[in-house]
């Protein structure tokens, strides 16, 4: 009995260092897909990296967003159906939010210009995940 135990003990923990290896290398392999996304964002944006397991799919790029002073870009390079994509201040206030589905509408621009300086947070969800990236407002 004492032995059945300790195997199974042995197994949960062997499970759940597992899970933190996979959830590691799931935080990582985003990282790196988003690092070559300055080709994708347009000339005069600055690319907002986007971290989160929304992105995953056949295109290791399927979302690229960027900012500049005037507005917010965010491009769908592949349909995820409808996604909820929201802006948070600095201070984790709710300052834009709207649905977009991705079978219609492949870029978003959000009009930026009103918006005071500082940091802020865009945030993209829907069924199947998240994805989030923080930027500056000059």
């Amino acid at each position: 009995m004492k032995k059945n135990v300790l195997i199974l003990v042995g197994l949960c923990i062997l499970g759940l260092f597992s899970w933190q290896i996979q959830a590691a290398n799931v935080e990582n392999i985003c990282s790196i897909n988003n690092r070559d996304m300055e080709d994708n964002v347009p000339h005069g944006y600055d690319v907002i990296v986007l971290h989160g397991t929304l992105m995953f799919g056949i295109n290791p790029n399927s979302i690229v967003a960027g900012a500049s002073d005037d507005d917010i870009y965010i491009g769908f390079n592949e349909d995820l159906g409808n996604v909820n994509i929201s802006i948070y201040n600095g201070a984790g206030n709710l300052v834009y939010s709207t649905v977009v589905n991705t079978s219609v509408q492949q870029v978003v621009i959000i009009p930026f210009t009103s918006a005071a300086s500082g940091s802020y947070t865009v945030e993209l969800s829907n069924a199947n995940g998240y994805a989030d990236g923080d930027f500056e407002k000059e």
